[in-house]
């Protein structure tokens, strides 16, 4: 990290918790700005956020999802004090975050290039255009055009424009009843904290069904260029809600997937016109090569930033912001060990009793044990990843390692239901 313009501040769109305890104390204080929609501040009560991060200067409520509101102000605050750089802090705030860059003269992602990584419809569209491998796809309108794609044969039906696996349902089989089902369950998935109450434009798509091992390639790119690369291996839970269960990093691959993967990520780049920023691009690995299931324009959920700075002894969210502010960056090609995470699971039920978390932590090679269930809480069915009942990360140094030392602190902890 380089040094920084301590009269100039960071503009996040979108508040993130996780970003902001990772950079606290590494940017001056008072050197983060964040836009939030207003209904998001009061549903997530975040009035008094700033108070509980030293670089936090204050949260300013203006509309961005889907909105142009936020763009207005741009001008505004560039003229109160000047914005060194504009970050994508959600899944959501990536259009406007690159709409700000553009008018503040700043690197960003490029307007083009976000709107097709927050809409399915339109990535498949510039991906499939330049090259890039896609399953066959349709947007969809209602179940029966669900049934007219799928035939009788596996499809996924998803939102095209949301998030976090919210909607995504995979079908073995298509028949009237489970295409009206299905349309039921994708078009009336709801994210309450996630998303202001005005009503928003929502679009769907179905796909063919790959077969294949998946994975993710995060990228942070620079003019254009890919500077750093990781391919993780992931692990989905079976059922109709494809939802992951674990990653690990970076996955154990021989050199041509490898160079396969770096292929795709490199035409993906270039199809979007992406210029400065990071990507997450998500890939089933087929028989024909990587197919591309989904790319985001901002820092990866699941705690993969985590599992890279555990591995690479880097730190992506600083270095994302000098990107962005048009510093140099120093980074490294190659690991100095491997990471792992793996997601907590419970039955369905209310929690009555949670153990083995001490014993979870001393386990060799654990690095953070996460539990968010509650003793009195639901624990529901996995049907995305707000569902997931905490984590564990352990690191090691090799993958066969790292991967079991991740399960067996899995194994440690105890989520009692009934």
């Amino acid at each position: 990290m380089t040094a920084y313009d301590t009269d100039a501040q960071v503009l996040f769109v979108g508040y993130n918790a996780a970003y902001l305890r990772a950079i606290d104390g590494r940017v001056p204080s008072g050197s983060v700005l964040v836009i939030e929609e207003p209904d998001i501040i009061r549903k997530r009560e975040l009035h008094d956020a700033p108070a509980g991060f030293d670089c936090l200067d204050r949260i300013v409520p203006a509309s961005y999802q889907q909105s142009d509101e936020a763009l207005a102000l741009a001008v505004d605050l560039a003229a109160a004090r000047p914005i060194a750089a504009v970050v994508p802090g959600l899944e959501y705030a990536v259009p406007a975050a690159a709409a700000l860059a553009a008018k503040l003269g700043l690197p960003g992602a490029t307007e083009p290039a976000a709107q097709a990584l927050r809409d399915k419809v339109r990535l498949r569209e510039v991906a499939g255009a330049g090259g890039v491998r896609n399953p066959r796809w349709r947007e969809v309108f209602g179940p029966e055009d669900i049934l007219d794609f799928a035939g009788d044969g596996p499809v996924v039906v998803k939102p095209a424009n949301r998030q976090a696996s919210v909607g995504v349902q995979l079908l073995d089989s298509v028949d009237a009843e489970s295409a009206a089902l299905a349309w039921e369950r994708t078009s009336g998935a709801a994210e309450y904290e996630q998303v202001p109450d005005r009503d928003l434009q929502w679009r769907f798509l179905a796909e063919e069904r790959l077969q294949g091992p998946e994975f993710s390639v995060e990228a942070l790119v620079r003019g254009g260029e890919i500077v750093f690369e990781n391919i993780t291996a992931k692990t989905v839970i079976p059922g109709p809600y494809p939802v992951e269960l674990g990653h690990l990093l970076p996955a154990p691959l021989d050199q041509d997937t490898q160079l396969a993967f770096e292929t795709a990520i490199r035409a993906l780049v270039a199809a979007l016109g992406f210029q400065t920023g990071i990507l997450h691009a998500e890939w089933i690995l087929t028989e024909a090569g990587p197919t591309l299931v989904e790319c985001a324009g901002r820092c990866p959920g699941d705690y993969l930033v985590d599992l890279l700075d555990l591995a690479y002894d880097t730190r992506i969210r600083v270095t994302l912001i000098d990107l962005l502010a048009g510093r140099p960056v120093t980074l490294p090609r190659l690991p100095q060990r491997t990471s792992a995470i793996r997601f907590l699971a419970a039955e369905p039920g209310t929690v009555t009793a949670i153990s083995g978390v001490d014993e979870a932590k001393a386990l060799s090679g654990v690095r953070a044990v996460g539990v968010d269930a509650e003793v009195g809480l639901e624990v529901r069915p996995w049907a995305s990843s707000w569902d997931r009942a905490g984590h564990v990360i352990a690191t090691g140094p090799d993958a066969d390692t790292t991967r079991q030392r991740v399960l067996d602190a899995d194994a440690a902890i105890r989520i009692t239901t009934e």
